[in-house]
């Protein structure tokens, strides 16, 4: 089993690419929520809410979404009970499995649909769970997606099952041998009428890509979306 609060201790380093890789989400986010258009947010896998918080922190307080964040470590869960607090930010903190359906189904649908530990579950239920995404969102929702390159590259196969399932790729920022960071809207996804009652199961993180990171820009972009 894997020390998912371990784990995430790659985040006190900086230059990890973890860190970079959160640098990339938050601005993402950053930029979504200044559109105007997300107003429910769910994150499934989501740590102790170190993507999330901070943003809607900056955020003026009667234009944050309501934020609901799904984790199945309970102390990653009340971490990130105890930094919503802090930064004074409500956010609902639902401690449970996000692989199982009945987790999270009570709050959809969502405009923002946020997968940041896609590397961390089987191969095929990364299509699975991209192909049940319409199912979550609203009309001209949007999910933020995150996958590492490891040793074998599903990018560019992630990227390609988002344009199959209806989305359309608004921004991509990744490493070569480093993160990825989709951001995608569904345009023209067909309707999901019955969810699975399971999308993935977690595995343990798979083998980091060799070779050497080089950093990439992150280029400012405008949501396309429009509802």
């Amino acid at each position: 089993m894997t020390d998912w609060r371990e784990w995430h201790e790659q985040y006190s380093d900086p230059v990890s690419s973890l860190s970079r890789r959160l640098r990339v989400v938050q601005r993402r986010l950053e930029d979504l929520l200044a559109s105007g258009s997300i107003r429910r947010i769910l994150s499934l896998c989501a740590g102790d809410g170190r993507d999330v918080i901070p943003v809607l922190a900056r955020r003026p307080r009667e234009g944050r979404p309501d934020t609901v964040l799904v984790e199945l470590d309970p102390i990653l869960a009340t971490d990130a009970q105890r930094r919503a607090a802090e930064a004074d930010v409500p956010v609902s903190v639902v401690v449970g499995d996000a692989g199982l359906a009945q987790t999270w189904t009570s709050v959809l649908t969502v405009d923002l649909l946020m997968l940041c530990g896609i590397g961390n579950i089987a191969d095929e239920d990364i299509f699975d769970t991209v192909r049940a995404a319409p199912g979550l969102l609203s009309p001209a929702g949007v999910v933020i997606w995150t996958r590492e390159a490891f040793n074998r590259d599903l990018r560019p196969q992630i990227r390609q099952s988002f344009e199959d399932a209806g989305f359309s790729e608004i921004a991509f920022d990744y490493e070569p041998a480093g993160y990825g960071v989709g951001v995608n809207c569904l345009t023209s996804g067909a309707p999901v009428s019955t969810l699975p009652e399971r999308l993935f199961s977690f595995v343990r993180p798979p083998t980091p890509a060799s070779g050497r990171v080089v950093a990439q820009p992150v280029k400012p972009f405008a949501p396309r979306c429009s509802r």
